[in-house]
């Protein structure tokens, strides 16, 4: 009854077992003969990473999905994708909302934790808004994908259904595809690196769901009163221009990825890693071949990842603007940093600093864990750059994944996990402190440390 008790006035703890109890539920169903083409069980350990893949909407796969899975399987996928990019609580509360049933101010809490917004102001408006420009954005990315599609599938319903999961997948940045590439398995998109009509709509998907709901909704009401809209815009600019660039320079002349491409495909295809490196994780080459400044390059875009409330994942392009805010400018005394005729208060600052430590050190433990486990032949790079896809829901890979132990496929489950449901709605979580109680801030004496 205490533990009911306290699941029920912890947000943060809802908002994780709603995750967990999908991810098994999704398990269960992708484990099923009628999921697979083979007609036999899936073994639950990659039916497990499959769905914790597919919820925390990462795209990290020990099974080809287009080769592995059958209709129903795909569209278990589909929807697991869906349900976990918008939110448990998300759906929940747009359920109660269709039934007239009203939302407690726990569900509230949980929905304001889930969708990390600041303020409960309007909350269940900015859902509903959410849900209806997630379904228009979808629609209209699928229609733009049902050319290329059919062209593939060669028949309507089929490509119809393709044009859907792919949009969906692409919006939610998954990473999941369901084309694949004729006599290659795990070959994501690489036979479709010279296809504009298909390569467009999912970067144009990609940068959408990356962006943030935030912008998308009330955003461009008030642009210039609107400091988050214009740091989303600047460094979404910024870092998807300065991706396509650093990836043309990196691997120009390598014919391996890029280097036997024409120019307008080569541009075609960096851009189009640019935007899925933050965090789509569809690719249009084999990583391995990278060099090793494009795989650096790579591994930076995906540890930064998207904006806050999108369906990306990553530190967030606002963490890093705080960041280098911070590096670049001198505190007040308060803490607080001066900026034009606005400040970003010492709040803000630690929590950015918070989240770049919770993310990096993550990643360390699970690099550690993985290269004590696994042969040395895979190399620390290889596992690294795992890793980081794994945290920041990503879902590129240099084609380790599907031969992993068991454990090594558990920790990147763990790290999809943290990546989607965020580590500090974790620390929250595992918190004795009651949420929704504000507390007095006692003050101690400070104390001196050199650092």
């Amino acid at each position: 009854m205490k533990n009911i008790k306290r699941i029920k006035h912890n947000p943060s703890l809802q908002i994780i077992l709603g995750f967990i109890i999908l991810i098994l539920l999704g398990s269960f169903l992708l484990s099923l003969p009628l999921s697979n083409k083979n007609g036999q069980w899936l073994n639950f350990v990659d039916a497990f990473f499959t769905s914790t893949s597919a919820v925390c909407v990462t795209g990290l796969t020990v099974v080809d999905t287009t080769t592995q899975f059958t209709l129903f399987g795909k569209t278990v996928i589909m929807f697991l994708i869906q349900i976990g990019g918008l939110g448990i609580v998300t759906l929940t509360s747009i359920v109660f909302l269709v039934l007239r049933k009203k939302v407690s101010l726990n569900s509230r809490l949980a929905l304001q934790e889930s969708i990390n917004k600041e303020s409960m102001q309007d909350l269940l408006q900015f859902i509903k808004k959410t849900i209806i420009l997630t379904f228009i954005i979808e629609g209209i990315g699928a229609l733009l994908l049902l050319y290329s599609t059919i062209k593939f599938s060669g028949s309507f319903g089929l490509g119809l259904f393709y044009a859907v999961f792919m949009s969906v997948s692409s919006f939610c940045n998954a990473g999941f595809d369901v084309l694949g590439s004729e006599g290659q398995t795990f070959a994501s998109l690489y036979g479709f690196a010279s296809d504009i009509t298909l390569l467009l709509p999912i970067i144009f998907l990609m940068v959408l769901g990356g962006i943030g709901f935030v912008v998308l909704i009330d955003g461009f009401k008030n642009f210039r009163n609107k400091q988050h809209t214009k740091v989303v815009l600047l460094m979404t600019t910024i870092l998807l221009l300065g991706g396509t660039i650093a990836l043309l320079i990196c691997e120009w002349n390598n014919p391996h990825t890029i280097g036997n491409m024409s120019n307008g495909d080569k541009l075609l295809n960096a851009l189009f890693q640019s935007a899925s490196a933050r965090t789509c994780g569809a690719a249009t080459f084999d990583h391995n071949a990278l060099t090793p400044m494009g795989r650096l390059t790579i591994m930076l875009m995906m540890f930064i990842g998207g904006s806050p409330n999108s369906m990306s994942g990553g530190i967030k392009t606002t963490t890093l603007f705080v960041l280098l805010i911070f590096i670049i400018r001198q505190t007040n005394s308060k803490g607080d940093i001066r900026l034009k005729e606005k400040q970003i208060s010492h709040k803000m600052i630690l929590k950015a600093l918070k989240t770049f430590l919770y993310c990096f050190i993550s990643i360390f433990i699970a690099v550690a864990i993985i290269s004590l486990i696994e042969p040395n032949y895979l190399g620390v790079e290889r596992i690294l750059f795992e890793c980081v896809s794994a945290l920041s829901t990503t879902g590129f890979s240099m084609g380790i994944t599907p031969s992993l132990t068991s454990v090594s496929k558990l920790v990147l489950c763990l790290l999809m996990f943290i990546g989607r449901v965020e580590i500090t709605t974790i620390v929250m979580a595992l918190s004795s402190k009651n949420l929704s109680i504000i507390t007095e801030e006692i003050e101690y004496p400070t104390t001196d440390i050199i650092v």
